[in-house]
């Protein structure tokens, strides 16, 4: 099935663009390449879900599910950081006092944020005109060939084939995994939810069902929101191996991370030189400090070399990532307040395996620094957040099996080049192959929040023009 948005114009054979994964960075890179380039496109979108811009994050309805930073600092354009705010304010969903906190941010339900990238796509292509073509392709991709009249060929499942001159890799998050060994019987058990995003997942759990919630992120925050929302009032255990919750929101500002110094080479020096800044700036606390740091990533992690990279990955990310993705308002105050009522108990530790017994599941858990022990829930949701092993996808795993690609110096996603261009096993680019998004955390440091992918698919598209960069196998059209 194709769902045509625009017609595209007669006479002039378009650059034909295939982008593999119709999330949000999928449609942030459509926009921005629409946005960037005069020349006519003919743009495809290879996507399973019936929606596009919505990925995992902004697919939920619920209104407990919140965007986790403020509209202002979620626009899809750089220069322009009321964007998204004002389309929520023209769309009536502004003015909300449910979603305004008291310094006047405003945190709204996370489906009005992915109705707000829906539609700029579709405004954009329409503000082309004839220029473009955008057609959603139900499916998912599951070979990309050499061609012949044009330099790839994505395959859709099982039969389609696609021409294209261009491929963008935007495969968002996979679906979660077992976080250990579970039962093939148990796997589709009601009382054990493995993928809290499924639609109605959360509907089966009784209000005095005792809960184990396996992670204490972002996933948890939200599942417990949802949980509140319909009136829950039995006891929520949420563990993880170090127990740490995201942290709130605090002043917002832009301060210089490095200022005149050089970026530190070793994952100690650039802890270090984030102590010194905070320290520094305690005036302001240390949220501006991270964002500071964020602001400077790309600047930061080049100049770390591999073994200092994993050093990073393996011994600061849990506290990186408490510290970096926040938690919205009034998720926050949910959260607090479920803690202080004693409704939810916040432990260390980690989870071992899960059996059924007597209509009820017998978890063994590991407390940090303890004997394993068993402990007997109603239910277990697993809010661990999703898959990252990027080889789990079935077109990546093709692509790398082949070499057309390779992983990252950690293994954490796609090796790229700083213009995005992927790599493939003997390290050179691929001609029109391009990744954006989370599967190339690895080569950036960090590109998983909404406003980071934006900003970074803007800038490529600002400075390297990749019509530009197919002008040897596209002469004849340019």
């Amino acid at each position: 099935m194709s769902e045509n948005l625009q017609n595209a114009p007669a006479g002039h054979t378009p650059l034909r663009s295939i982008i593999i994964g119709g999330g949000y960075t999928g449609v942030a890179y459509a926009i921005h390449l629409i946005g960037n380039t005069t020349h006519a496109l003919e743009i495809g979108i290879v996507e399973p879900a019936t929606m596009l811009g919505r990925g995992i994050a902004y697919g939920t309805q619920e209104d407990a599910h919140r965007i986790n930073v403020p509209s202002d600092r979620m626009s899809l354009y750089q220069d322009d950081p009321t964007h998204a705010t004002r389309w929520l304010f023209s769309h009536g969903v502004l003015p909300d006092a449910t979603s305004t906190d008291a310094r006047g941010h405003h945190y709204v339900a996370r489906k009005h944020y992915g109705a707000y990238v829906a539609d700029t796509l579709e405004r954009c292509v329409a503000a082309a005109g004839a220029r473009v073509t955008l057609v959603h392709h139900r499916g998912n991709a599951v070979a990309i060939k050499p061609g012949t009249a044009h330099r790839h060929i994505v395959q859709i499942d099982p039969d389609r084939k696609l021409p294209a001159d261009l491929v963008v890799l935007t495969c968002g998050h996979a679906a979660p995994v077992f976080p250990c060994e579970v039962d093939a019987a148990l796997r589709t058990h009601p009382r054990l939810i493995a993928d809290p995003w499924k639609a109605g997942a959360l509907h089966a759990i009784a209000a005095d069902d005792n809960v184990l919630l396996v992670g204490t992120g972002l996933t948890m925050a939200d599942v417990l929101a949802s949980l509140v929302a319909v009136g829950h009032r039995g006891l929520i255990t949420a563990i993880s191996r170090r127990g740490l919750l995201p942290q709130p929101h605090g002043e917002f500002a832009n301060l210089d991370f490095l200022g005149d110094r050089a970026a530190p080479t070793t994952a100690r020096g650039l802890l270090r030189l984030a102590r010194q800044r905070i320290e520094d700036n305690r005036h302001c606390g240390w949220h501006p400090v991270l964002d500071g740091l964020r602001a400077q990533l790309q600047t930061l992690w080049p100049a770390l070399p591999p073994a200092e990279q994993r050093r990073v990955v393996n011994r600061l990310l849990p506290f990186w990532e408490i510290h970096r993705f926040r938690i919205g308002t009034q998720v926050q105050a949910t959260l607090s307040e479920a803690i202080t009522a004693g409704r939810l108990v916040v432990r260390p530790a980690g989870i071992v395996g899960i059996r059924l017994q007597d209509d009820q599941l017998h978890c063994l858990l590991r407390p940090r620094g303890a004997l394993v022990q068993q402990e007997v829930f109603d239910r277990v949701i697993f809010c661990t957040g999703p898959e990252k092993n990027i080889a789990r996808n079935s077109l990546i795993a093709a692509l790398l099996a082949d070499g057309t690609v390779k992983k990252d110096a950690l293994g954490a996603g796609l090796a790229v080049d700083r213009q995005s261009r992927v790599l493939d096993a003997h390290g050179r680019a691929v001609v029109g192959m391009y990744a954006y998004g989370p599967i190339t955390r690895g080569t950036f440091g960090e590109m998983t929040g909404a406003p980071d992918i934006a900003q970074h698919v803007e800038r490529m598209m600002q400075q390297f023009d990749p019509v530009a960069g197919l002008r040897e196998c596209l002469a004849e059209n340019l």
